[in-house]
């Protein structure tokens, strides 16, 4: 069919909007797989938030994947009607329900993205890590398009009803479009340096803390999940959580019950929703610690064949840690520590000498202090580290600035972010000569972009990932960046300046 026979028949509005709506739900599907090394975090979180196991990303998965089939169908049936000459046009239900389903799934996407705010960067960080690439398709694609475009230019009228826009308007709204979508692709990737786009050398690599041991292949917070974690070279130390017993011993535990990652529901039904803090050693070491991660999987580590289902079935029994004995495995296999305390409520019997508890613990133990790593802006705690434990790397919990961090009036070494700066300033930050500790990483693409801005220690849980990576998986030193962008932005204007030159009629129509 020619290009001019299919441009003057109607429905030509309801192709391009049903292809937006499909290019759009398709948009909202890639998301999925750009989350994937979070998947388990994020099925976790809304488990908690609905009491009981549920896994969103699949919910989500088949509520996108529905709208968007219906879509395609209605993209396909009606651009058929159109090839067969047939001047039917879509019911008015298929023209109302694509825009209602559209609006509704952009507002609830946009509430959800919002409810998981850990997360909502991750896709613009990825599809930032990979923006040279998309940069550079699209500005190739472009510079293809400059001949068509000039051919075609005429028959691109007919796109839209002379009812509503007249050939002259039709001409200066293709122009505009053209001119905004070349000036687009070709200055903003010089204008926004990308993260893994590197001065200089290639920044030394992150070091790796096991956050909470290796916890995506053994149970969190376990002597167990410390140990899996030293069969990586370049875990330097692992991060662990603390409470204290209703006895008055510190013990491993992140969550504020203990339903998550033991048995408590089975050996003490009636407590199950009670605070961790709130047993005694002794029954918190009658729990088992390990059972959880066999039986369900959570991180898809035992379906995945990164572990054995011989290995894991050693981690049924395990027990609750205490904090002392974590100290003891720490000294002895010459790890760093980074523990979060977790202060009991008021009414507990050791609320006030929790930190101090600590501090105590980690001095009797004969750890070297320096190995010891405490981010945190506890007033009291700060007080009590900076009188007793100087030599302890003190970080500062959050996103400081640098001014706030150098002139804070305790002893801060690092800064301990979740990810919480652009990358424009981790490189002020690191410019500065301030160290800093990034967490919870575990996407490869978000650890190449860190170890490129000079990130020197990154908290994961999937040490295995990264642990054998030589390089980031990809960068670019800056000055061969700019080069890219310069050969494009010749190579454009060569085109233009050629077709002024071999076709000069259409290039005068246009512009």
């Amino acid at each position: 069919m020619k290009i001019r026979s299919l441009l003057i028949k109607k429905g030509k509005v309801w192709i391009l909007l049903y292809g937006v709506y499909v290019g759009l739900f398709l948009i909202y599907l890639l998301f999925i797989p750009i989350l994937e090394p979070y998947w388990a975090e994020i099925n976790i979180t809304v488990s908690g938030w609905v009491g009981f196991d549920f896994n969103i990303i699949f919910f989500i998965f088949i509520i996108i994947l529905v709208p968007l089939i219906y879509g395609l169908v209605l993209l396909i049936v009606n651009l058929r009607r159109i090839i067969i000459n047939s001047e039917k046009k879509p019911h008015m239900f298929h023209k109302i329900l694509p825009i209602v389903l559209f609006v509704l799934y952009t507002i609830l996407i946009f509430i959800f993205i919002e409810l998981l705010e850990d997360y909502k960067y991750m896709i613009f960080q990825f599809f930032e890590f990979y923006s040279y690439f998309i940069f550079l398709g699209i500005d190739i694609v472009l510079i293809l398009l400059i001949y068509p475009l000039v051919k075609y230019k005429s028959k691109l009228k007919l796109l839209f009803s002379e009812r509503f826009l007249s050939p002259e308007n039709k001409t200066l709204i293709f122009i505009s479009i053209i001119i905004i979508g070349y000036i687009t692709s070709l200055i903003i990737p010089l204008t926004f340096l990308p993260a893994n786009i590197i001065d200089g050398s290639l920044p030394q690599k992150p070091k790796l803390i096991a956050h909470r041991g290796a916890s995506y292949i053994a149970p969190e917070n376990t002597i167990k999940a410390g140990e899996v974690a030293l069969g990586y070279s370049e875990v330097i130390g692992w991060e662990v959580d603390i409470q204290i017993s209703f006895d008055g011993v510190p013990f491993l535990m992140h969550d504020h019950t203990l339903k998550r990652t033991t048995n408590v529901s089975d050996h003490f039904p009636n407590r199950k929703d009670e605070d961790p803090s709130l047993f005694t050693i002794s029954e918190l070491k009658e729990l088992d610690a390990g059972s959880w991660f066999v039986e369900k999987d959570p991180y898809g580590s035992i379906s995945k064949g990164i572990i054995s289902s011989e290995k894991a079935a050693t981690y049924r029994g395990l027990r609750i840690p205490t904090f002392e004995e974590v100290l003891n495995f720490t000294r002895d296999n010459n790890l760093s520590i980074d523990f979060d305390p977790y202060q009991p409520p008021e009414s507990h019997p050791y609320h006030d000498e929790f930190y101090e508890i600590l501090l105590n613990l980690t001095l009797d133990s004969g750890i070297n202090l320096s190995k010891v790593m405490i981010p945190t802006t506890n007033l009291a705690f700060l007080q009590l580290i900076n009188s007793t434990t100087p030599e302890v790397l003190l970080g500062w919990g959050g996103n400081p600035s640098i001014n706030e961090f150098q002139s804070s009036p305790f002893n801060y070494t690092y800064i301990n972010s979740g990810d919480g700066y652009n990358h424009q300033e981790y490189r002020n930050l690191i410019n500065a000569g301030l160290d800093i500790m990034v967490w919870t990483i575990e996407s490869i693409e978000r650890f190449s972009q860190l170890w490129c801005l000079g990130i020197k220690w990154v908290k994961t849980n999937s040490p295995y990932k990264f642990n054998a990576l030589e390089s980031p998986i990809f960068y670019l030193d800056s000055f061969s960046y700019c080069i890219t962008w310069i050969i494009m932005i010749i190579a454009f204007v060569f085109l233009v300046l050629f077709l002024s030159l071999s076709l000069p009629k259409r290039v005068k129509e246009i512009y």
